[in-house]
């Protein structure tokens, strides 16, 4: 199966733990045939296994984690200090998109995704920038602007679940995953900065 389509399902199942076919459909932008195949070759590989739950899909095995873990920390030092830069960066859109969320769950009856568009707008282009930077020093991030995009298009289109929907690839959703991205490529916790 094509690098294109399993690189990326280990680093979902990695970041994730575990995730249904059909949602990784949706967070590839792809097939059921090829999201079964790719799932079929990494069971191969012993990198993934179905848990035999419907509810709960596939998870990643010890193996499938080792193999994710080293291609988000193996790489240069130059491109670390660049990650580790620009995580900066992403720490303060985090605060703004934080608040965006709130505020989202917060609005009026009157209040419409039209109203959240503009400030998202400026988050997602902070994210895009930045993710265009570290992307060709740390590829592990490459498929996370397609997803941000789609979200925010949907978003903006009128799908008011994808800003902080937990059932769909929601905006709010894909940006846990990418700040847990970077606490993996940078070795750090959720937990430890949660504490300062």
């Amino acid at each position: 199966m094509p690098a294109d389509v399993t690189d990326p399902m280990l680093h979902v199942l990695r970041i994730r733990g575990r995730a249904t076919p059909e949602s990784l459909v949706e967070v590839l932008d792809s097939t059921p045939e090829r999201v079964s195949a790719a799932l079929l070759d990494l069971e191969s590989s012993g990198l993934a296994e179905n848990t035999g739950k419907p509810r709960l899909g596939w998870k990643i095995t010890t193996n499938g984690r080792l193999s994710s873990d080293r291609r988000m920390t193996e790489i240069s030092p130059s491109a670390q200090v660049l990650v580790a830069d620009r995580y900066e960066t992403f720490r303060r859109l985090n605060d703004e998109l934080k608040q965006l969320c709130a505020d989202w769950q917060g609005r009026t009856e009157s209040q419409g995704t039209a109203d959240f568009v503009a400030p998202l707008s400026v988050i997602d282009k902070g994210v895009q920038q930045l993710l265009a930077e570290i992307t060709p020093g740390a590829p592990h991030f490459a498929e996370y602007s397609a997803r941000f995009t789609r979200a925010y298009d949907r978003f903006a289109s009128g799908s008011t679940s994808h800003l902080t929907g937990v059932l769909v690839d929601s905006y709010h959703n894909i940006w846990f995953e990418c700040h847990e991205c970077f606490f993996i490529t940078l070795g750090r916790s959720r937990q430890a900065e949660e504490a300062t």
